[in-house]
């Protein structure tokens, strides 16, 4: 077995269970990185409440503030009208708003609303209220981001 082929079998090893009201059952081998990484993604996607396309326009446009419609679809990698129906939806339950570029009427700019920054947020949080890598301290957290940026650059 190797880190990047985890055993799926009902008796490998287990190292421990996620502890978060929707993961409970998943288990992760502790020494296994594939593993382990499978179950953080798992806990990530799962703490979003909503689609992951959703939760992830939130997250981004919590950071960026504002941008275009085409600047958020090259981040996704996703096509044009997958992006326009995810920023509809969102539009719909008041979490974001669709406007005109002001310097370019053709392009759209979509900004989150304050019920939207407010939903970002939460995403960012626990079911205790603590922040989600809360357990790190702030140096762990920015090595963290170091290496993940590292596996993302390696894996282009």
């Amino acid at each position: 077995m190797t880190d990047r082929e985890p055993s799926m079998t009902p008796n490998a090893p287990v190292g421990a269970r996620s502890g978060c009201c929707h993961c409970k059952g998943l288990a992760y081998e502790k020494d296994n990185l594939y593993s382990l990484m499978r179950a953080c993604g798992h806990h990530l996607y799962v703490r979003s409440g909503r689609s992951a396309g959703q939760g992830r326009i939130l997250a981004i446009l919590l950071e960026k503030r504002s941008m275009t419609q085409k600047e958020l679809q090259d981040i996704l990698r996703i096509q044009p009208g997958s992006l326009s129906e995810i920023v509809a939806k969102l539009e719909e339950k008041g979490l974001v708003r669709r406007q005109k570029d002001e310097e370019d009427r053709r392009r759209s700019v979509i900004e989150l609303t304050e019920t939207g920054r407010e939903e970002a947020l939460l995403q960012e949080r626990q079911d205790d209220g603590s922040p989600t890598f809360g357990a790190l301290n702030e140096q762990e957290q920015e090595a963290m981001k170091a290496m993940l940026r590292k596996l993302l650059e390696s894996w282009k």
